[in-house]
């Protein structure tokens, strides 16, 4: 499979089939894992990446967890492949740089991954629709087990895994959710929640992770302890955390339709009629526009439009997707153009195929 034939079909985890799924879209879980005996990837010569990328390859194909899977050395992505790639979230921004000696093993799903040569030898990463953390930490638990077993992992009793970085030791798990908080923020209440997160030593992100803008209302919520606690205490820890988040959006949402209905009303309608009939739209705005009308369909505003498509187009707005979809290289006038024209097509084809 070529990297732009996964264009053709989206992620399994967009498909809006989890738990909670009007404020949750997706689950993610992440091991940071390094080959005993083998320097970190920032210390090691160009034949020890190597030598790791061949190893870590060659495990991959025996290890049944996976399933069919996918070998991409980053070294021959080009640079429109290797963004689309972020834009999937199946990989991080800083792989995209440097990409010699790096490869990506990606399942057929595309809910299972393995970055290689990241900052770690290793990064496992599983992929769930909604509010699904046990689910994906089962499925990268068993993959890690597997590749364990065939490569040897740095581990000690005292730290645990050994990791590139010193914030990863232990377990070497991130756990995180994309959420959607549109309630929190139009209430204003959105910033003593960062604050308490990070008091409770979890951290909120934008869209993309680390590093990245939040936009359109969509976070991303994460464990920043991985020393001294186990796997299992690390995501039933985050579980009850999203759960109260969850229960604060919840009662926003219904502040908000109570105290100010015809004007929520009215910044759906407004959002979707945008999205139905500009001739030209920004990534950024359109990201806000699909929010709102995400908003809507939550509240039970909008009716014949499903959650799927809209989680959809989160990624397919993207500018690395629309190239790709149109098969041609475009500069920021055209992909808005590109992109209000996308939005046209797709949402006027969800609501003709859900009035039937």
């Amino acid at each position: 499979m070529q990297i732009r034939d996964m264009v053709k079909k989206p992620a399994k985890w967009l498909d809006a089939a989890g738990d909670e799924k009007e404020i949750v879209l997706s689950s993610r879980i992440r091991m940071a894992r390094n080959i005993e005996d083998r320097r970190f990837p920032q210390n090691a010569e160009k034949e020890e990446l190597a030598a790791v990328l061949e190893q870590t390859r060659s495990a991959a194909d025996k290890t049944s967890a996976l399933g069919t899977c996918h070998y991409f050395p980053m070294g021959n992505v080009s640079s429109l492949d290797r963004q689309f790639l972020a834009e999937r979230h199946l990989v991080s921004r800083e792989f995209l740089f440097n990409s010699s000696n790096r490869g990506l093993i990606v399942n057929a799903g595309e809910d299972l991954c393995v970055m290689i040569n990241e900052e770690d030898h290793l990064r496992i990463q599983s992929f769930g629709a909604g509010f699904n953390l046990r689910q994906a930490y089962d499925r990268a638990d068993r993959v890690d087990s597997e590749l364990s077993r065939q490569l040897g992992f740095a581990f000690t009793d005292r730290l645990g895994h050994l990791t590139a970085c010193p914030t990863n030791l232990g377990t070497g798990l991130r756990a995180s959710l994309l959420i959607h908080l549109p309630g929190l923020v139009h209430s204003k209440e959105i910033n003593k929640l960062l604050d308490s997160l990070r008091q409770l030593h979890h951290s909120i992100r934008g869209l993309y992770g680390e590093g990245t803008e939040v936009m359109g209302n969509f976070f991303q919520l994460s464990n920043n302890v991985t020393l001294g606690l186990s796997e299992d205490v690390i995501v039933s820890n985050l579980k009850e955390m999203v759960l109260k988040v969850i229960g604060f959006e919840r009662r926003a949402r219904e502040m908000l339709f109570r105290k100010a209905r015809s004007l929520l009303e009215d910044k759906v309608w407004r959002a979707y009629g945008l999205l139905c009939h500009s001739r030209s739209v920004s990534t950024k705005e359109a990201l806000s526009l699909i929010s709102a009308v995400r908003l809507g369909v939550g509240m039970g505003i909008v009716k014949n439009l499903s959650l799927k498509t809209l989680n959809e187009l989160l990624v397919y707005i993207q500018p690395a997707h629309l190239q790709m979809r149109e098969g041609r290289s475009m500069d920021a006038h055209q992909r808005d153009v590109a992109r209000a024209d996308y939005l046209r097509h797709k949402l006027s084809g969800d609501m003709h195929q859900e009035e039937e």
